[in-house]
């Protein structure tokens, strides 16, 4: 068992592929990963970072929409309090729901903001530009759970 959590560990931040995923009708974003097609009739959003401090403020106001772009195993042992779990793996199966919840957010002028494991995972910047390249604009919090974490910041 301990062996297979290292090798699970091992695989980097982002989740192996589950069997047989659907295949994503569009390009490939260079690392030899398929994107999602762009909305039809949007123009292209924004990807932004945004600083530790101002997440936190909007966290504890409760005006901010947060994705963890974790896999759920990592997620569920510990995430920022309020963060919503959408992993890269299942972009393409939650994209319909999770756009629904993002164009909510937008509608109140809640940033929408992506993280992951660390300053290494590319995990939260390549969501972030799927979806800017949907027609929204989204940010990323460089440093991901780690920087929260050393930052001092509760967790859940």
């Amino acid at each position: 068992m301990a062996g297979c959590l290292a090798a699970f560990l091992a695989g980097g931040c982002a989740e192996r592929p589950r069997e047989k995923e659907p295949a994503v009708p569009a390009g490939e974003n260079g690392a030899g990963e398929a994107t999602p097609p762009a909305r039809a009739g949007s123009l292209p959003g924004r990807v932004t970072r945004i600083a530790l401090g101002d997440l936190f403020a909007l966290q504890q106001d409760g005006e901010v929409l947060i994705y963890d772009v974790r896999p759920v195993f990592f997620h569920s042992l510990g995430h920022i309090p309020g963060s919503v779990n959408w992993p890269k793996s299942a972009f393409m199966r939650q994209l319909e729901s999770r756009e629904e919840e993002i164009r909510g957010a937008e509608a109140k002028g809640w940033p929408v903001v992506f993280y992951c494991t660390d300053l290494a995972c590319p995990d939260a910047r390549d969501v972030a530009t799927w979806l800017a390249a949907r027609g929204h604009d989204v940010r990323v919090l460089e440093g991901g759970w780690e920087a929260w974490k050393a930052g001092g910041l509760p967790g859940s």
